[in-house]
């Protein structure tokens, strides 16, 4: 009776596969670091090189060369400013409409991001609605008889009906 049975476990071993693309987190984040330090270097660089061009300009006193490049900046950038301006307007308007009318005019030379923060303001004080007077209280007088009332008024004074006994 003392035979050995041999137990093979019928389990099915997957190959573990090594994936080459693994890179420790460390190793990636010092890759990012050091490609945001270039681009910002690079970045400077660029702009270092455009402000010697237009001081080599300057010295040159190769005025009409250096207007024309900067009336070209300009123009680039008229699109966005009347964008910018129009959509500063239209804030406006909506943070003034939101005012009432006796403020209005009062701040209306304010800047746009001090009128937002006027404007919630008067928001968060106009949300600020004190409760009624009783609200949350239980009448006080004495319901005499609560045996002649429907089921929706014994409901409603069922808090008064107990006071009713506890205080005889």
């Amino acid at each position: 009776m003392s035979e050995e049975q041999s137990i093979s476990p019928d389990v099915k071993e997957e190959a573990v596969t090594q994936d080459e693309n693994n890179v420790p987190i460390s190793r990636l984040n010092e890759v990012i670091n050091e490609r945001n330090n270039l681009r910002d270097a690079m970045q400077s660089l660029k702009s270092q090189e455009e402000a010697k061009h237009k001081a080599d300009l300057v010295d040159q006193e190769k005025w009409q060369e250096l207007n024309t490049e900067l009336s070209k900046e300009v123009d680039n950038y008229k699109p966005y400013k009347e964008k910018w301006e129009s959509m500063d307007a239209k804030i406006r308007e909506t943070a003034l409409f939101k005012l009432p009318e006796s403020k209005r005019e009062k701040f209306s030379s304010v800047d746009t991001e001090v009128l937002l923060d006027i404007v919630q303001e008067f928001a968060d004080e106009e949300s600020k609605v004190n409760p009624p007077d009783r609200q949350g209280t239980v009448p006080t007088q004495a319901i005499t008889d609560w045996t002649d009332m429907d089921a929706v008024n014994r409901r409603r004074n069922w808090g008064a009906i107990l006071e009713s006994y506890i205080k005889r």
